[in-house]
C-alpha cells in the first residue's frame, strides 16, 4: 500500500511541473531583459519598402522590415528613420517596445572633395594618397 502511495505522489509531482526540472526557473518567452542589449542604427528605404538595420546582444546585424519576426517572439511593427517598434507580445509585459535610432550622422564619410573625387572617407588614408600625387 505504501508503494502505491509513493508512486501516486511521485505522478502527482510530474503531472503539476508540467514534466519539467523544478528547480530550474521558469522559460522567459518574453525575453524581456535581453530588449536593452539590442541596438537600433537606423535604416535604408527604397521607395515604399523600409529597411532597418539592428543589432543584436551578440553584436550580429540583422536587417529587418515590418512583420518580421526577431528572437523567436518578437514581431515587427514599424520601421521608421528614427526608430523601430516591436510587439513582445499580450502576455509580455511591456506588450511594446520602441528603440530610437543610435549612432552619429557621419556625412564627412560620403562627401565629395572640392575637385570632385571621391575620397571614403574624410581626412583619411585614400584622401593623403590623392593630395601626395
Amino acid at each position: 500500500m505504501k508503494v502505491k502511495r509513493w508512486l501516486l505522489v511521485c505522478l502527482s509531482l510530474l503531472i503539476l511541473t508540467g514534466m519539467r526540472d523544478p528547480f530550474l526557473p521558469p522559460e522567459d518567452r518574453c525575453h524581456i531583459p535581453e530588449l536593452s542589449m539590442w541596438r537600433y542604427q537606423g535604416a535604408v528605404s527604397r521607395g515604399e519598402r523600409v529597411i532597418g538595420l539592428v543589432q543584436d546582444g551578440n553584436h550580429r546585424w540583422w536587417r529587418v522590415e515590418k512583420h518580421d519576426v526577431l528572437n523567436s517572439n518578437w514581431v515587427i511593427s514599424e520601421v521608421l528613420t528614427q526608430s523601430l517598434t516591436i510587439d513582445t507580445g499580450k502576455e509580455c509585459e511591456p506588450s511594446r517596445w520602441q528603440w530610437q535610432r543610435q549612432g552619429e550622422v557621419n556625412e564627412a564619410m560620403d562627401s565629395n572633395r572640392a575637385d570632385g573625387r571621391y575620397t571614403g572617407r574624410a581626412g583619411g588614408e585614400s584622401a593623403k594618397r590623392d593630395t601626395g600625387g
